[in-house]
């Protein structure tokens, strides 16, 4: 009779776990950040995005009621007092500059100074300069659609 040593193996060996935490710990390092940076938008693609529906719905408002609307120009973003038309903020430390087609340059809105859709819904073709010192956006609007032509 002959009897043999069997060594019955129940688990992993530390070497074999250590290896899998370290590779979870490398691909976690990896990716965190790509999915954090796809979900995330950034301060500019936000403020573009809100000026880009309030240009819309001041459009869609004036298209509907066949009147002109208006939408005031802030150091701060656009503002109505139009219910149907949403107003858009800039994120804290940022500001608007703003060019019409008689202008050379950006320049800070004047007081009381307001963006016109007419009553077929035709603006004026505005350039927007949104920053904040670190970072710049423009953004220039199609006088007949209201979109952005141009997001630079």
């Amino acid at each position: 009779m002959t009897t043999s040593c069997h060594r019955q193996s129940g688990g992993y060996t530390l070497l074999e776990i250590l290896l899998a935490i370290g590779l979870v710990a490398i691909l976690l390092g990896i990716s965190v950040p790509l999915i954090t940076g796809a979900f995330g938008s950034s301060d500019s693609e936000q403020a573009s995005e809100a000026m880009a529906k309030t240009a819309t719905a001041a459009r869609a408002s004036a298209l509907e009621n066949g009147e002109a609307k208006r939408v005031a120009l802030t150091d701060r973003g656009l503002v109505s007092d139009i219910e149907s038309i949403p107003e858009a903020k800039l994120p804290d430390g940022w500001k608007l500059q703003v060019r019409r087609m008689t202008d050379q340059k950006f320049r800070r809105p004047t007081k009381n100074e307001t963006w016109e859709f007419n009553g077929a819904g035709i603006c004026e073709p505005l350039s927007f300069l949104l920053s904040d010192g670190l970072e710049s956006v423009t953004l220039t609007f199609d006088p007949l659609t209201a979109q952005i032509l141009r997001d630079e």
